[in-house]
C-alpha cells in the first residue's frame, strides 16, 4: 500500500513539474523575435503580417477541440495558418514545439503570444486585439 501511495505522488509530481515547464516554455517565447522558417508562413513573417500560427497533430485529441474554436477567431481573423507538427518538423521545431496544440500569435516578426493546449476564442481573439 505504501509503494503505491509513492507511485501516485510520484505520477502526480511528473505532471505538475511538466505543466511547469510548459507554462514556463510559453513565457520565455514571448518577445523573441520568430525563427525564419520557410513557406508562405515564412513570407508572412518577414513581411511584419499579424500571424496566427496553429501547430497540431493529426491523433490529438485536445487538438480536435482546438479545431473547434479555430472558425471563431476566423470569422473575424483571417491570416491563421495551420501546421502539421507531425509533418512539418522542422517548423515546428524552430518554434521550439513539444506539444500541440499550440498557438503562437506573431506580429511585427515578433512572438507576441505562446500559448499550450487548448486555448478558448476569446483569448485568441485578446491577443490579437480583436476582442
Amino acid at each position: 500500500m505504501n509503494n503505491f501511495v509513492l507511485v501516485i505522488l510520484g505520477i502526480i509530481g511528473l505532471f505538475v513539474i511538466f505543466q511547469f515547464v510548459m507554462k514556463f516554455r510559453s513565457w520565455s517565447q514571448r518577445g523573441k523575435p520568430a525563427p525564419r522558417v520557410g513557406g508562405s508562413l515564412g513570407k508572412s513573417i518577414i513581411k511584419g503580417e499579424k500571424i496566427l500560427a496553429y501547430f497540431y497533430s493529426p491523433n490529438c485529441r485536445a487538438c480536435k477541440t482546438q479545431e473547434t474554436y479555430l472558425p471563431g477567431v476566423q470569422e473575424k481573423f483571417k491570416n491563421i495558418f495551420r501546421v502539421n507538427a507531425a509533418k512539418e518538423r522542422d517548423i515546428a521545431s524552430a518554434f521550439g514545439i513539444i506539444g500541440t496544440p499550440t498557438t503562437i500569435v506573431i506580429e511585427n516578426g515578433i512572438i507576441k503570444d505562446y500559448f499550450v493546449g487548448i486555448t478558448g476564442v476569446p483569448k485568441l481573439l485578446h491577443s490579437l486585439e480583436l476582442k
